[in-house]
């Protein structure tokens, strides 16, 4: 079995294949109208040959006139087909091989085999004093069949210098024609080593495109796309397991020193009691960034199921914030809700819960005490908008476009017991987005920030009595 052909060599063999046969019938077709031609040519110069001898015989009064000598052979058959008369040159063989002779009085032609060769006959129907004749002129066609031969062959050697300079112009036009994709191949090869090699660290040298509008340099432009994207993925791949490992170190080393502290020697109680609460604190900061983490998971992988239900929003939002009023109060920061409005919606309770609660953790987290979260609801061309605003240390606006990364964190945490492994505001997005909506923070050093979660269209909600509601 022959192995498969590289598309090169494909692309050569089909290009002199088409270029070959069109040559091909292109010379079989001037071949045929050559043949033809001289075969027409022929048979007139036999007529016209045959004119004079015709009225040279009828001028003649004797019964047997002698033909003139000629290069054809020339030959008088009577109406039933006895031969009358011959040139000398025209044997008796040559008057067998004509009979019979045509039926119908018109002029006929025929190719006769004789010990001399091939030959053409041409039999011309004339009358006579003596009644209706038949005149044949023949003549042997090795010249004219050796002139065919000879155009045959310069024929095929044309079809053949031909096919052979066909296969040099494929050869060469086909390798320009792939040179910038094997430049393409080998330049991708290139980039796929360096993104896959765990020292690079650099930006990518993008693929050259000559020609933006031709398929290779859209080809090009594809690649560039694709790498960039492959690249900002394993770079925050590798972003990702380096923070995560480091978030992770943080309460398995406490776990462990606390373990050890417990099991080298006998401790009392309220040490044990000491001890324990740490190992629940590092044990439920691990709980966070695991959650955290497959939530986020969840949502790359587009598997984050949401559990629709109707709702109002500014019930789950009074919520999360009566949830977060005894943190706050121990740092006496107030929760203040302001234009507080009835929003039906339909989304997922608990996760909008969640939402809500982490926006409201971070701002209670970095405002200093005695500080003011101001809340809000409304809706803005009947769409929900809910603003979360304090009176923190703000964000740097170097920092902005960076805060959704997940373990980014734009300032230490002032708050150890409440760390979140740096996952809150990407987890954030990912609800937000999941619901079809948008999150945007402003924020100025010294000032505080702002977060705004912006939602589609709500649902009507059922008509029912709202029992325990407060703002």
């Amino acid at each position: 079995m022959l192995p498969p052909l590289n598309f090169r060599l494909r692309m050569m063999l089909l290009f002199c294949f088409v270029i070959g046969a069109l040559m091909a019938a292109t010379c079989a077709f001037v071949y045929s109208i050559f043949v033809s031609s001289t075969r027409a040519e022929l048979d007139r110069d036999l007529v016209d040959a045959g004119k004079p001898t015709i009225d040279y015989i009828r001028t003649q009064t004797d019964d047997v006139p002698v033909l003139p000598a000629r290069e054809q052979m020339l030959l008088v058959f009577d109406q039933a087909g006895q031969l009358v008369n011959r040139s000398e040159n025209a044997d008796s063989a040559i008057a067998t091989s004509i009979w019979p002779l045509p039926e119908s009085r018109s002029i006929a032609f025929r190719n006769l085999e004789t010990s001399g060769g091939r030959a053409r006959a041409a039999l011309v129907p004339f009358t006579t004093q003596h009644g209706p004749m038949w005149f044949v002129v023949v003549q042997f066609t090795n010249d004219i069949e050796y002139s065919e031969w000879q155009f045959r062959d310069t024929l095929f050697g044309i079809w053949v210098l031909s096919l052979l300079l066909t296969a040099a112009i494929a050869a060469w036009y086909v390798g320009s024609a792939l040179r910038p994709i094997t430049d393409l191949t080998r330049r991708v090869a290139t980039l796929t080593e360096t993104i896959s090699d765990s020292r690079h660290a650099g930006a990518l040298d993008p693929l050259p495109v000559v020609n933006p509008d031709d398929e290779v340099g859209q080809l090009a432009s594809t690649f560039n796309l694709l790498f960039s994207r492959v690249d900002a993925v394993v770079r925050q791949l590798r972003q990702f397991v380096s923070d995560a490992s480091h978030e992770l170190r943080t309460p398995l080393s406490v776990l462990r020193g606390e373990t050890h502290y417990l099991t080298e020697q006998e401790r009392s109680p309220q040490e044990y009691r000491s001890a324990l609460r740490i190992i629940d604190g590092e044990l439920a900061a691990l709980t966070r960034i695991v959650e955290g983490l497959f939530t986020l998971s969840m949502a790359d992988a587009g598997q984050l199921r949401l559990s629709l239900e109707p709702l109002y929003l500014d019930e789950v939002l009074d919520e999360a914030c009566g949830i977060a009023t005894p943190v706050a109060r121990r740092k006496n920061i107030r929760i203040e809700r302001l234009s507080w409005n009835e929003v039906p919606f339909a989304g997922d309770q608990a996760l909008l819960r969640q939402l809500f609660l982490i926006l409201l953790e971070n701002a209670i987290k970095y405002s200093p005490a005695g500080a003011v979260i101001r809340v809000s609801i409304q809706l803005t061309d009947e769409k929900p908008h809910v603003i979360i605003r304090d009176e923190g240390m703000g964000i740097a606006e170097e920092h902005l476009p960076h805060i959704f990364e997940r373990f980014y964190r734009a300032a230490p945490d002032p708050n150890e017991e409440s760390r979140s492994g740096g996952l809150g505001l990407a987890i954030a997005e990912a609800i937000i987005h999941a619901h079809h909506g948008t999150i945007a923070c402003v924020s100025n050093l010294g000032e505080g920030s702002s977060f705004t979660l912006r939602f589609p269209s709500g649902v009507n909600v059922p008509s029912t009595e709202r029992a325990g509601r407060h703002v």
